[in-house]
């Protein structure tokens, strides 16, 4: 069934739905006369008039997914009619709401996650005959993430659309009048840190005393993720059959499509006792359609939302077959877009490619398991006024499983996948309303990393640049940059700080050097009356900064971003705790045997004294001997050398062995470093001490 027919059939059958349009027209005043007008509601003392639950005759969500890498969830909607949501796009239009669920007992109870909606317009190019708009919905949502030894983490979703309405919250089986739910199962990526309290716990291994106080078990441990090549697939794979050109797709396409030359012995190189088929050009290279029975993109759509983003659904349908389990590197869905801006049918713009990492399970739900992949795309050339009618615009989503689909080939059938078209609806200028904006990166550190409660790192935080394990516990010091996606340009927004308990918000006006895409600084100031700055084009801040604080003291703040449209209205704020700890550590080292600090002691003395290393927020310390290269026949390592919890407040004892030193002057230094995340780009408040002695042979300390 082509794609023309399949729409037309699925227009047919929300057509036998009825459209009601009396009562369309009229939705709130009869919800208003009568809350249960519609039957929608489970307990009400108001008799239903006229039940119409799940009426999909104007609008259906279709498909449900997750991107489990970026943790949103997505949704797709279908608009099938000419007319019916408030207006043309010179008026208001009206609103189509998804609130999603979560449920972690397959269905027994469902956890409401929040709402999203986009607004919708009478838009009849689009919608007449068999075609439709396809709209898409986006939510982030931050569900625990399971130990990758332990499985694939498979859950339930639960989306409700709504029209004109919001979903009640806390509702997970209302039905909406005009709308449906949709369920799916999705899957949370497996955490790649892990600490060693976990471990132990895990294992079912119970450590001695001596261990626990010497070891660090808060600190995190980041876990290897292997790439499986070829000949280790094929072993890990015969028993379920998984044919050679899926496991080793990768590799005969570069021996095949890439730019080296093809050579028997490098196939052999690769692919070591590898059977290929005699028609494996064919099975490469299919000229009609793709193979979809491991994955298939069943639904594309547009999130009209600021920022415009491209939305795909990928259905994956069994078990085996995407190079290994989660804790493997697994394998890449590839998800390739055009568009055909001048209608001439050739997809000549080649928008972008997005992915989402998908990994074997040890079984798949009858209605598979379901990803999501999105795309944020810059539409502003093609915006228009209202006047000047809506702007409905074809596009094209390949998806090819572990090799894109180049930019250049709009027409490339791919061996393992599908291609899917659609119509999407570019909102016209003026009607882009754009949510309150959102902090994602505080003091460097992402803020699905920071606990809401404490305001200090989770145990799996790490730099948002770099990916740099920091671990948990840790608090901010010294310069916090605020980052954040932009909204549209002429929006802007507010920075205060505010110290937790009490105290007036302090506006953070410090000025900021934005960096352009070409490499580029120039320098940002807030409006000195309205005490707000101008959100800036993604080109003209590639670090999306916000914002720069420049903190002093202990306490713990609320830092918010606070968000106003083009005429200056408020759109909303967002906050996030954050612990501050701008106090170095404690140290102090001294000698308190023989002569004591700075003394003269005989070759081969015991040395001891006591040392101070504290702090709040303590990572480690090390006692070290200077200078090294003097000590003979071996280094001189003082007792303990390092360690990882707070010495008493009197202080640790410590001593040093001088037998083999050279006679000289030694120094003994104490480091010690924090946990804090100073100046949002490094770890550790620093802080030292040291003390002096010398050594001399007996002899020499009688003359």
């Amino acid at each position: 069934m082509n794609d023309e027919l399949k729409k037309a059939v699925t227009k047919s059958k929300a057509v036998m739905v009825g459209p009601y349009a009396n009562e369309r027209e009229k939705y709130k005043a009869l919800l208003l006369s009568n809350p249960n007008y519609f039957g929608s509601l489970q307990k009400s003392p108001f008799k239903p008039v006229l039940p119409l639950a799940g009426n999909t005759y104007y609008e259906e969500l279709v498909c449900v997914g997750y991107q489990p890498q970026q943790q949103r969830l997505e949704g797709v909607v279908h608009i099938y009619q000419p007319s019916g949501y408030g207006s043309g796009l010179c008026g208001a239009g009206s609103t189509e709401y998804v609130r999603f669920y979560l449920s972690f007992d397959q269905g027994a109870t469902w956890v409401d996650q929040g709402l999203t909606s986009f607004q919708a317009w009478n838009v009849p190019q689009g919608t007449d005959g068999s075609k439709r708009l396809e709209y898409a919905v986006q939510l982030p949502v931050s569900p625990s993430r399971h130990f990758c030894f332990l499985g694939a983490h498979l859950i339930r979703v639960r989306a409700i659309l709504s029209w004109s309405a919001p979903p009640p919250p806390n509702q997970p089986n209302w039905n909406p009048p005009w709308g449906n739910h949709r369920d799916a199962t999705i899957q949370v990526e497996p955490r790649r840190f892990f600490t060693g309290k976990e471990i132990f716990t895990a294992a079912k291994i119970k450590l001695p005393p001596v261990l626990k106080e010497v070891l660090d078990l808060d600190l995190p441990l980041p876990s290897k993720t292997p790439g499986l090549a070829a000949p280790e697939l094929a072993v890990h794979y015969k028993a379920a059959g998984i044919p050679a050109h899926r496991f080793a797709f990768k590799e005969m396409h570069a021996l095949t499509a890439g730019p080296q030359a093809f050579s028997g012995e490098l196939a052999a190189q690769l692919l070591p006792g590898i059977e290929i088929s005699p028609n494996i050009g064919d099975l490469l290279f299919p000229k009609t359609d793709g193979d979809t029975s491991y994955e298939e993109l069943t639904c594309i759509g547009l999130d009209p939302n600021s920022p415009d983003t491209l939305v795909g659904v990928v259905k994956i349908k069994r078990s085996q077959g995407y190079s290994g389990g989660p804790c493997t590197a697994g394998s890449p869905e590839y998800v390739s877009w055009w568009a055909d801006f001048d209608g001439n049918g050739s997809f000549e713009s080649f928008l972008g490619t997005a992915q989402v990492t998908v990994y074997d399970l040890a079984s798949t739900p009858a209605d598979g398991v379901h990803y999501a992949v999105r795309l944020p795309v810059d539409l502003s050339a093609q915006r228009k006024r209202c006047q000047e009618g809506p702007v409905v615009v074809r596009v094209r989503a390949i998806l090819s499983w572990n090799v894109p689909v180049p930019g250049n080939a709009p027409n490339q059938v791919p061996a393992w996948g599908n291609r899917e078209e659609t119509l999407i609806h570019i909102a016209p200028l003026g009607a882009v309303h754009a949510p309150a904006g959102k902090i994602a990166i505080l003091g460097g550190i992402p803020v699905s990393m920071i606990d809401d409660a404490s305001g200090m790192t989770t145990p799996d935080a790490v730099f948002a640049l770099n990916n740099a394990a920091v671990g948990g516990g840790c608090p901010f010091g010294a310069a916090v940059t605020v980052q954040g996606a932009p909204l549209p340009v002429g929006y802007t927004y507010t920075i205060e700080v505010t110290p937790e308990g009490s105290g007036v918000p302090t506006p953070v006006l410090t000025e900021l050097t934005l960096t352009r895409q070409d490499g580029t600084t120039y320098k940002l100031n807030a409006n000195p009356l309205t005490q707000r700055f101008p959100y800036q084009a993604f080109t003209d801040n590639v670090n999306a900064l916000l914002g720069h604080w420049d903190t002093a003291g202990d306490a713990r703040w609320t830092v918010a971003l606070s968000s106003y449209d083009p005429g200056g209205n408020y759109l909303g704020t967002d906050t996030q705790l954050i612990q501050l700890d701008n106090t170095g550590p404690s140290t102090s080292i001294d000698i308190t045997t023989g002569t004591g600090n700075c003394g003269k002691f005989p070759t081969g003395s015991l040395i001891g004294g006591n040392f101070v290393a504290r702090d709040l927020h303590l990572l480690s310390y090390s006692i070290g001997v200077k200078p090294p290269g003097l000590n003979d026949p071996g280094e001189a390592v003082t007792v303990p050398s390092a360690g990882y919890s707070n010495t008493a407040v009197t202080g640790d004892a410590w001593s040093l062995d001088t037998t083999g030193m050279v006679n000289c002057g030694y120094v003994v230094e104490l480091v010690v470093r924090d946990r804090t995340i100073v100046a949002s780009q490094s770890q550790g408040w620093n802080g030292s001490a040291s003390v002096g002695f010398c050594l001399e042979s007996v002899a020499d300390g009688n003359d």
